[in-house]
């Protein structure tokens, strides 16, 4: 389903409005679990990094 124009000064259905509303709201829903996906692997990237450092960090201590 996609969101449909309403022209101005039209009449528009409460069908299609209910339905635009209901893609909106999927659309929304969508971007969020693609956002939360994202944060995830950015936290995880950054724990990867941190735990790399510590190892880098104890090799030059032992040098």
């Amino acid at each position: 389903m996609a969101i449909e124009e309403i022209e101005y000064g039209s009449l528009a259905s409460s069908t299609l409005i209910n339905n635009n509303f209901k893609d909106l709201q999927a659309q929304i829903t969508a971007l969020s679990l693609r956002i939360s996906a994202n944060i995830e692997n950015i936290q995880q990237n950054t724990n990867d990094i941190a735990s790399l450092s510590r190892r880098v960090t104890k090799l030059e201590e032992k040098s």
